[in-house]
């Protein structure tokens, strides 16, 4: 192999890797606060259950949370320097704390067994995707 063809696959490789990881992580610093604020709200809400339920898992939500509020602060600035009110983060983190704290409602109080697994597989899914941009 030559050293241009294997200068080109490193660069192809290089690039996949970066695509897959731009696709993880938003690019935009407005994009940044938003996701950072939804999963903060997210994992607030899922800690104010397992907290209520005295569920042992409370003390690693709880971490989660503080590293997305720590990301938002350091992400923040610069969102409110290119343009978003101050008033939207915590839209933001309302709106992530509510879409888990409806599908607890249906793990909890629902009587349809397929609607309370729905809910529990939403809610699973939406604290890995939050997860997975901090692993």
């Amino acid at each position: 192999m030559t050293v241009t063809a294997f200068s080109t696959v490193r660069g192809v490789a290089l690039s996949a890797l970066t695509a897959s990881a731009a696709l993880t992580l938003p690019s935009t610093a407005h994009e940044r606060a938003e996701v950072f604020a939804k999963c903060s709200g997210r994992l607030s809400a899922l800690a104010t259950n397992q907290r209520a339920l005295k569920n042992p898992d409370v003390s690693t939500t709880e971490r989660a949370h503080q590293n997305f509020e720590m990301m938002l602060s350091a992400t923040l600035p610069d969102a409110i320097e290119r343009g978003v009110p101050t008033s939207k983060p915590i839209l933001w983190h309302a709106s992530g704390w509510s879409e888990i704290a409806y599908l607890l409602a249906d793990i909890q109080y629902s009587n349809d067994e397929i609607r309370a697994q729905r809910a529990k597989d939403a809610i699973e899914q939406r604290i890995d995707d939050c997860s997975a941009l901090i692993l």
